[in-house]
């Protein structure tokens, strides 16, 4: 994807013994909306603002079925999942 480098704007490379992941601001959609990338696998993602404040409702079991990367993956689960989504 081609996005003008007017429209992302750059926030933050946060990056742990776990993952390393790039949050950008991203205006080139209908509305402002975060972009998450991975910066192992290039995998991204798009959030909105109900999605981000869905996250506030999520429970700790909710959040832990969210991980699935590096020792957190399944086993027997390498390969990343593939989503259509932009």
């Amino acid at each position: 994807m081609n996005i003008p480098a007017a429209d992302r704007h750059v926030l933050a490379d946060l990056v742990n013994e776990f993952a390393a992941v790039r949050v950008s601001l991203d205006r080139a959609g209908n509305g402002p909306r975060l972009l998450i990338e991975d910066l192992e696998s290039g995998e991204q993602v798009f959030l909105c603002p109900l999605e981000l404040a869905s996250f506030t409702l999520a429970t700790d079991e909710d959040r832990e079925s969210w991980l699935r990367v590096g020792a957190y993956r399944p086993s027997g689960n390498t390969a990343p999942r593939r989503r259509s989504r932009s």
